[in-house]
This record gives C-alpha cells, structure tokens and sequence, in this order.
C-alpha cells in the first residue's frame, strides 16, 4: 500500500484527484460539521468510546473479549502513531492541490486507524445477533469520520486505505487469539447450536442494514439535489471512484469480521 502510494505516479496522481474532489465538499456551513465527526477518533473521545466498548463487554461477563478490545484500540494507535507513520513519512507533492500539501507523517492515517478499530471492536463486543447491524453502523461510522477529514485535507484517500488494514490486521490477530483460547481453555456456554441457525439471519441483517445506509445517502443526496450531485459525479469522476473504493474497503473489513464471527 505505501508503494502503491508513494511511488507508482499514475496511482498517486488519482489519489490526488480524489483528495482534490474532497476538498471541493469544503463549504463555510460544512466546515465545523466535517471537523467536528472526524475529531470523534481523536485521542480523547477514542480512548472514552475504547473504555465505553471494555465495559460492555464486562458487564456482560465476556472478560477476553474485553482484554482483546483493549489490545487492539492500544495496538492499533501504537502502530499508526508510532511506528508507521515515522517509519514510511516521505513527501508527497501533488501539483493539482497547489498550496494545500499533505504533510510528510501522514501513512497511514491515524484517523482512519482509530475509527475502524471502534467500529471493529464494536462488532466483537456486540451480541451475535446484532453484529451484523453493528458492522453496517460501524463501517458508515469509519466512512463519515474518513469523508470528513479529507475534506478538511488532513489526508490522501490512500492514507485511509492504510489505516483501515492496520485496523484489519490488529483485529484479526484478536480473533485469532480469541478462538485459540476458546480452544485451549473452553469457556462454559450453549452457543455452539445457535451459531448455525443464526447464521443466515446474520447476512440478512447485515444486507438490511446496508440497504438503510444506501437508503439513507440517497435521501440525502435526494434532498440537496439529483441534478447537482449528477453534474459533480461526472466533473470529478476519480474522486467518485475514490470515494466509493473507500466506502467498499469499510464495509468489506467491517463485514469480514462480522462473518468470521457469526459462529461465536
């Protein structure tokens, strides 16, 4: 991905156009909405929504679910701020953005990082028969929080794209972890029979709550304006393509997950 980002031209320059067609959503009335939903993965209300997730997951007596939360909110944030960013930071000028450049720290995205592991830990705190409504409400989460900043130009698409796998990977090692212990040391519960029945009930709700996402965009764009919208689609067609790729990679991590976990 930071190959793909930083040294491949043609990759780069749609990845600038994109962030160009973010930048042009920018407007004085949207200004302190966009700022305000992507300080939600700021450290301060991260770390109070992280502390949020551990105790429902203790309430509910799920004890390594809320030790793996805390591991993949501390590990992700480490990864990001730490250690990726100083490691792979290199310049990235891109003429169509003029004097609005991207600062040299900025793979992968922090943000972007922090939004998806909320939203991914949220769907292995959930109960099995919410996870796929969690998933749908916690891949639009990460997408809003990743719209907004890159219309404040605090990052590439690309960034988004980085932060969202170092959410992935930390996760998956979760799950990993979680089955292995399941396995070792069996914990006491019934779950087994109701994992396969619950199965299709899952991907149904999972697909009803991704149709309530679409549903609701489409309003949205409904009400500001088909045409308008129509006439910036076509004039900023690689932000589109850009847009909708991240929109896709949420879902996709957030659906992953929430199938991986369904026999939980």
């Amino acid at each position: 991905m930071r190959v793909l980002a930083f040294e491949v031209a043609p990759i780069h320059n749609a990845d600038a156009q994109t962030l160009h067609g973010f930048l042009t959503l920018d407007r004085p009335s949207i200004h302190p909405v966009a700022r305000a939903v992507a300080q939600i993965a700021n450290p301060a209300p991260y770390g109070l929504i992280g502390l949020g997730l551990i105790a429902i997951a203790l309430l509910a007596r799920r004890v390594r679910v809320a030790a793996a939360v805390a591991v993949v909110l501390l590990g992700t944030a480490v990864t990001t701020d730490y250690i990726l960013k100083p490691l792979l930071a290199a310049p990235r000028f891109a003429e169509v953005l003029g004097p609005v450049q991207i600062p040299e720290k900025s793979f992968p995205s922090g943000h972007a990082t922090a939004s998806m592991a909320l939203a991914l830990c949220a769907v292995l705190v959930a109960p099995p028969r919410w996870r796929p409504f969690v998933a749908a409400l916690g891949a639009a989460f990460a997408v809003a929080v990743s719209y907004s900043f890159l219309s404040l130009d605090w990052h590439y698409p690309r960034d988004v794209l980085g932060g969202y796998l170092v959410a992935a990977g930390w996760t998956a090692l979760a799950v990993a972890a979680l089955r292995y212990a399941e396995v070792r040391w069996p914990a006491r519960s019934g779950r087994e029979a109701a994992g396969r029945v619950l199965a299709r009930v899952q991907v149904r709700s999972f697909a009803l709550g991704l149709a309530c996402i679409v549903v609701a965009a489409a309003v949205l764009v409904a009400a500001v304006s088909p045409e308008r919208a129509l006439d910036f689609v076509r004039a900023h067609t690689i932000f589109a393509v850009g847009a909708a790729a991240i929109a896709l990679a949420s879902l996709a991590v957030a659906a992953t997950l929430a199938a991986l976990l369904r026999d939980s």
